[in-house]
């Protein structure tokens, strides 16, 4: 399913977990114990955890690009 950034963001804030392919890579972002977490699969060094999806969204660079510019 094709959603816009806006979109995404609403899903994740709903509380849907989200599981993605970029560039042949599998990655996770879903929340748990109050925060927002993302994560490459099978690659536990990736882990990033953030206080809300803004501030996951800040720290979390795919080709060195925010998620936003992806």
């Amino acid at each position: 399913m094709d959603y816009s950034y806006k979109e995404f963001i609403e899903v994740l804030n709903l509380g849907s977990e989200v599981h993605f392919i970029y560039r042949d890579e599998n990655y996770y972002i879903g929340h748990g114990t109050g925060k927002f977490m993302f994560w490459k699969f099978y690659d536990s060094a990736s882990e990033i955890i953030g206080e809300d999806i803004e501030d996951l969204f800040e720290k979390v660079k795919l080709d060195w690009k925010l998620i936003k510019e992806v």
